[in-house]
């Protein structure tokens, strides 16, 4: 009599612990729905990393095509500058009043010339 207390609740538990256990039909469904979860998940990972990679691409396409366009209004200032100079000297040879409008057509060439290669950097971008 004494182990019948025990008994009953030994029988108990087990009857508890078999309700708390999932059913293998329940087990394969939650197994199929994590599935399911882990691939969308990979696939949304995925689409991302695609969705950066083209972002990085265009970022550094567009910083090769600002860096060219730098580099090419470098080359048209560098051009002006050198033509400048030359005509300053041409200048040098003239009469002292043809030296002043010489002067002044070369420096307005030169600013020409400096909006010129700006017009171009800012077309390019």
């Amino acid at each position: 009599m004494k182990h019948l207390p025990l008994i009953s609740i030994a029988g108990l538990f087990l009857i508890a612990l078999s309700a708390c256990q999932e059913s293998p039909k329940d087990t394969a469904e939650d197994v199929s729905e994590a599935r399911q979860d882990a691939n969308e998940g990979v696939s949304k990972a995925r689409s991302e990393e695609a969705e950066e990679v083209g972002d990085a691409r265009e970022a550094a396409q567009s910083d090769v095509k600002e860096e060219a366009a730098k580099a090419r209004r470098d080359v048209m200032l560098a051009e002006a500058k050198g033509r400048h100079e030359v005509a300053m000297e041409k200048c040098d040879a003239l009469t002292e009043a043809e030296q002043d409008a010489c002067e002044a057509l070369a420096d307005a060439q030169l600013e020409s010339d400096k909006a010129s290669a700006e017009a171009t950097f800012k077309s390019a971008n």
